[in-house]
């Protein structure tokens, strides 16, 4: 019986280092033994982190902002996890020209979709929406659909992307609705 205790001190001890929390005198002497709170932060070797929130925060991070500093990443949309299809809608920044634009559009895609590999991220298909701000014919702001990508994962798998060039990221789609003027 004392080498049972010994052996639930020792793995308890093991533990609790690992999760961050301190051993009290206590746990080496008696295997019932009140135990200080282990902390939960994010900084904690336990805590995990939602693979979504990652996902979100890494596609913030390689679209960066807009012209307005505003956040370029405007939805992730997750079908069941059954069917694994996720649906990303991002604003294109708006350049001095269309054709900067338009590259620029190119380069965005690329991103999103490294940030998908980089990530590990479990799906099937992904449609990524690129949209652009321009005015109605009242002078109102509106957004709109510049750009429908989507892509079978089994396909993407198979791309060095460090080698990628996006220009020819249209090209590699599956599916590709390129508003006349963006291709």
């Amino acid at each position: 019986m004392r080498l049972m205790k010994t052996r639930y001190a020792i793995l308890l001890s093991i533990l609790l280092v690992y999760c961050g929390a301190q051993i009290t005198k206590a746990a080496h002497t008696s295997a019932f033994a009140a135990i200080a709170p282990i902390p939960l932060s994010a900084t904690s070797p336990a805590a995990t982190l939602d693979p979504k929130v990652v996902l979100r925060e890494s596609i913030i991070q390689a679209l960066g902002t807009n012209n307005e500093e505003l956040p370029r990443l405007t939805k992730i949309a997750y079908s069941k996890p059954e069917a694994g299809d996720i649906t990303i809608t991002w604003a294109i920044n708006n350049n001095v020209s269309q054709n900067s634009t338009k590259v620029n559009a190119q380069i965005d895609a690329t991103d999103i979709l490294k940030a998908l590999d980089d990530n590990k991220t479990r799906f099937i298909y992904v449609i990524l929406i690129g949209t652009f701000s321009t005015q109605d014919k009242h002078g109102n702001p509106v957004e709109v659909q510049a750009v429908s990508l989507g892509f079978n994962k089994s396909k993407l798998d198979k791309i060095n992307w460090e080698g990628f060039q996006p220009s020819g990221i249209y090209d590699l789609a599956d599916v590709a609705d390129v508003a006349t003027g963006w291709k």
